[in-house]
């Protein structure tokens, strides 16, 4: 079990962060950084969705020095620190599997340069969905699945780093919404690909 104490969001933070600073100047894959900087405001922003916080009330915490020497010392310190999330029992389920796919993502990346956490497929059955997005809602076409995030395609641009739910039919019957945080959206043609990371699913029966 880990020894560190992560109680609060500004725990949590607080090691992150001290994780960010320790990696840009550790000899650690630029690419691994990156990713772990894009991982912190999705996750403010998740926070903030799920409790209801103010995603950017009060100072920043104060970073927890950490000591890094490498790829595999970044990845053994967000071990310990989504430990100590959990143990905690503090915050979201969602956030803490939501860093928990973080980590998984950053060994991934380190073993194959893939950020993908796994293969995508061409969905089955109906492709039609609705994304909403705030008060703006659109029609889309799903274009690729994962157990842990889709792409769609939008005729209109989403805002990258939001929460957006998606509406549609389950392949077992019943509707579904995925309530997402967008982590893309590129042109690609035909419109927009969006890329969609899940972080909670409810089934209603027909």
């Amino acid at each position: 079990m880990s020894g560190i104490p992560i109680t609060t969001f500004p725990d949590l933070l607080a090691h992150l962060d001290g994780l960010q600073e320790a990696a840009w100047g550790a000899g650690v894959d630029p690419r691994l950084a990156r990713q772990l900087a894009a991982a912190r405001p999705r996750l403010v922003r998740l926070h903030a969705h799920l409790t209801g916080a103010d995603p950017v009330s009060g100072p920043a915490p104060r970073p927890v020095p950490k000591t890094l020497r490498g790829d595999q010392d970044l990845i053994a310190g967000l071990d310990e620190v989504m430990t100590a999330a959990r143990a905690g029992r503090a915050l979201p389920m969602a956030l803490t599997h939501y860093l928990h796919n973080v980590r998984h993502r950053l060994n991934f990346f380190l073993r194959g340069g893939e950020s993908r956490l796994s293969s995508r497929q061409e969905p089955e059955g109906d492709s039609a969905a609705t994304l909403e997005a705030g008060d703006r809602r659109q029609q889309v076409s799903l274009v690729d699945r994962s157990p842990f995030g889709m792409g769609v395609r939008a005729a209109e641009p989403v805002d990258t780093d939001r929460i957006v739910r998606l509406h549609c039919r389950d392949q077992n019957g019943g509707d579904r919404t995925y309530e997402c945080l967008t982590v893309r959206c590129r042109p690609d043609g035909q419109g927009y690909h969006v890329g969609l990371e899940i972080f909670t699913s409810r089934l209603t029966p027909s």
